[in-house]
């Protein structure tokens, strides 16, 4: 499980960074290269926010597998 906690926590960073990027750009809409940087924090937000679901459902998984695996 400490590979599984490992990404996962990396890609909870990740979501933090993307959100701080987003807020930032929506604060400061006149600074140059905002709309790039939004639009490519929302896209990598997205793809983050993704792949954690998935992690979430192989985690699911494997606790289920443990369940069956003691009865």
């Amino acid at each position: 499980m400490n590979l599984i906690e490992c990404v996962e926590s990396q890609l909870k960073a990740t979501l933090d960074k993307c959100a701080f990027e987003i807020n930032a750009c929506i604060q400061d809409q006149a600074e140059d290269n905002r709309y790039d940087r939004f639009v490519s924090a929302l896209e990598k937000y997205g793809t983050t926010a993704t792949t954690l679901e998935v992690l979430e459902k192989v985690k699911l998984q494997l606790v289920e597998k443990e369940q069956v695996n003691e009865s």
